[in-house]
């Protein structure tokens, strides 16, 4: 809530936020659709990793043509996920209680400096750095959001710049835990190869592997065990099909310099 002056007063909902254990904050997600230039992807994906992002929505029918140029090898830290068309993105956000925010620029949007944020995981939508977000996928938004300018030498903002801005806000106010820094830099965790990834999957990528099998199976109309499955990280090796923890346990032999790396 704002004052008349602009001070912002946190609201009950809101100190309980700021008080309340760290690791328990809202998550945060990015959801990228139509955006022409490889480069706003990358640093898109370098702010996503920055400032905590849980993971990457790509809405496109191309995966394959999705390029994340100047990402400086951020990928890896973070999970992505893409989906067909903005309504399958918003059946999913719906199904696991994600709100979605718009930033775009139109007459019913909230600046980000009025803290439209409430207590829930929310994904973060933007979209053509030419023609914006259009009034259909919009309509798929539970609220719209814009950066605030104050000076007028341009029309809006390069859109990955928007993004980190929007980013840094949420996270400020989520109360995420900042990271450490040694020396000019911040600490970097650890991050599992390829392998490791293979041989110890998360409960998330075994679901997403569940998901894309059954789809795949249901395009091709044969059993979802029979379904060639491509990892969700384009940059991902293709390993043979897992169920479960236990089927990974049991590829300890797995003999590491045969894999091979196909063709996206």
């Amino acid at each position: 809530m704002a004052t008349p002056s602009g001070e912002v007063i946190p609201s009950k909902e809101e100190k309980t936020l700021l008080t309340k254990d760290p690791t328990k904050c809202p998550q945060m997600y990015v959801a990228i659709y139509n955006i022409g230039k490889k480069k706003n992807i990358g640093s898109i994906v370098r702010s996503c990793v920055a400032f905590g992002v849980s993971k990457i929505f790509v809405v496109s029918r191309k995966r394959n043509e999705i390029n994340f140029f100047g990402q400086m090898g951020t990928c890896k830290y973070i999970t992505i996920e893409y989906f067909s068309n903005m309504k399958e993105l918003r059946i999913h956000l719906a199904n696991n209680n994600i709100l979605l925010y718009a930033c775009e620029i139109t007459d019913r949007a909230i600046a980000v400096t009025r803290t439209p944020f409430v207590n829930k995981d929310t994904a973060f939508l933007f979209g053509n750095e030419g023609t914006g977000i259009n009034d259909e996928t919009l309509s798929y938004c539970d609220k719209i959001i814009y950066i605030p300018q104050y000076g007028n030498g341009t029309c809006s903002l390069n859109v990955s710049v928007s993004c980190a801005i929007i980013l840094h806000h949420f996270a400020v106010w989520a109360n995420y835990p900042e990271v450490e820094i040694s020396g000019k830099k911040f600490v970097l965790n650890k991050c599992a190869s390829k392998l490791e990834q293979y041989l110890n999957p998360s409960d998330d990528l075994l679901r997403q592997i569940s998901e894309k099998r059954k789809e795949r199976a249901e395009a091709k109309q044969i059993s979802p065990d029979l379904a060639d499955i491509h990892f969700v990280n384009p940059s991902f090796y293709h390993f043979p099909l897992l169920n479960s923890k236990e089927d990974a346990a049991s590829m300890d032999t797995y003999n590491s310099p045969q894999m091979e790396e196909h063709p996206s």
